[in-house]
């Protein structure tokens, strides 16, 4: 599940629109966002909600009333433009849906981060 998106977005350089966020970096938060719910769904929880900023996608996703946080950040900002990079995703406990200071961060790769929802949520 995890390969084709990896392999599809993994070191890409998508355009830099400077003080807007480009077309092609809005279709990777999508395409992130939508990743991230397959994650959620195969361990039985669920995004509750999102953020799409100007280069960074949080999600919070919500099982059985525990919740975990989620911050993908691209800022390798580069003159060929935005430096797409899946080996560290923040991740962490949270409280509820707008609780952005949770618990302590942890970081995980694109790989990795099925297991680590799972584990934060159990």
């Amino acid at each position: 599940m995890a390969q084709s998106f990896y392999t599809k977005w993994q070191y890409v350089f998508l355009a830099d629109a400077g003080c807007y966020v480009s077309r092609e970096y809005r279709n990777f938060q999508t395409a992130l966002v939508r990743e991230i719910s397959k994650y959620a769904k195969a361990v039985d929880a669920a995004v509750v909600s999102e953020n799409k900023g100007h280069y960074y996608t949080s999600c919070f996703i919500e099982r059985n009333g525990k919740f975990v946080y989620i911050n993908h950040s691209a800022d390798v900002r580069m003159d060929d433009g935005i430096k797409i990079e899946l080996g560290s995703f923040m991740i962490r406990t949270a409280r509820h849906a707008k609780d952005y200071t949770g618990g302590n961060n942890q970081y995980c790769d694109m790989l990795q981060l099925q297991s680590m929802i799972d584990k934060l949520l159990s």
